[in-house]
């Protein structure tokens, strides 16, 4: 028996949860099995539906957190799953609610070049983020001070991280500049890199131990990095390439009616 979970984010024909059977034995009994396997599939359908928090809500959940850092997880904008890395709705939360010690990376190559003049210290009004999906809010304007600039290269302080097989233990985030605005610190890179490993926060000299909290761009193979240093961890549902909430994105080619999409 094979289960064919389905990528939920492919606009095909085909897009959706499917079972096989391969038997030499009866072949209606192999069909009575992928029977039952469809009809728990059906039963249990409404357990795979994860959006997370409203962003709102989830800085109310912040702001009653005694120590950090705290976790605010957007796997819509999951840089492992495809998405560009420089959504800005979780920067927006941060600025709006004032969370102090509060940090977040934002792949923005073009703010990077801008602030190649400046002396550190300086300040520029830069547009942040927003920059690679028509599907979230757009760019931050800002006026913010350079902290720091760098080559953007690491080595993995978790050589076994699920970063490693993607990139080796060398990481290369293009030219890296951190900048600041009241209490957020944002980390901009050149390159998309999945926050996989807490390298890339003291490769630019940020302690992620003393922050507040700290915007996440990933679903899952975070945690590996991150778990042991968060006392708390919220996933919230934002828009992007990557969100749990299907019914955000425009299918056209889909089969319909599908659930989540239609009451079916």
């Amino acid at each position: 028996m094979n289960v064919l979970a389905g990528y939920s984010f492919a606009d095909t024909p085909d897009t959706g949860a499917g079972f096989t059977a391969i038997t030499s034995g009866d072949p209606e009994a192999a069909r009575r099995r992928l029977g039952s396997l469809a009809a728990l599939a059906q039963e249990l359908k409404a357990l795979g539906g994860r959006a997370g928090l409203d962003l709102h809500a989830a800085m109310a959940e912040l702001r009653r957190c005694r120590e950090g850092p705290v976790l605010i997880v957007e796997p819509a904008d999951n840089i492992g799953g495809g998405a560009p890395g420089d959504g800005t709705a979780v920067l927006r939360a941060f600025l709006e609610f004032g969370i102090s010690g509060a940090a977040v990376i934002l792949n923005d190559p073009e703010s990077v070049a801008r602030t190649a003049p400046l002396e550190i210290g300086a300040s520029i009004i830069l547009r942040l983020g927003g920059k690679g999906s028509r599907l979230g809010p757009g760019p931050v304007e800002l006026e913010a001070e350079l902290v720091s600039r760098s080559d953007g290269r690491f080595e993995l302080e978790d050589p076994r991280s699920h970063l490693a097989s993607m990139l080796g233990r060398k990481v290369d985030m293009g030219p890296c500049a951190v900048v600041r605005h009241g209490g957020v610190t944002i980390l901009l890179t050149s390159k998309k890199t999945p926050p996989f490993d807490l390298g890339q926060w003291r490769s630019q000299g940020i302690s992620p131990e003393r922050l507040f909290a700290i915007g996440v761009k990933a679903a899952v193979a975070h945690r590996r990095a991150y778990d042991p240093i968060a006392k708390a961890s919220f996933t919230v549902d934002t828009p992007g390439p990557c969100s749990s909430d299907l019914k955000r994105f425009p299918y056209r080619n889909i089969k319909r009616p599908i659930y989540p999409l239609d009451p079916v």
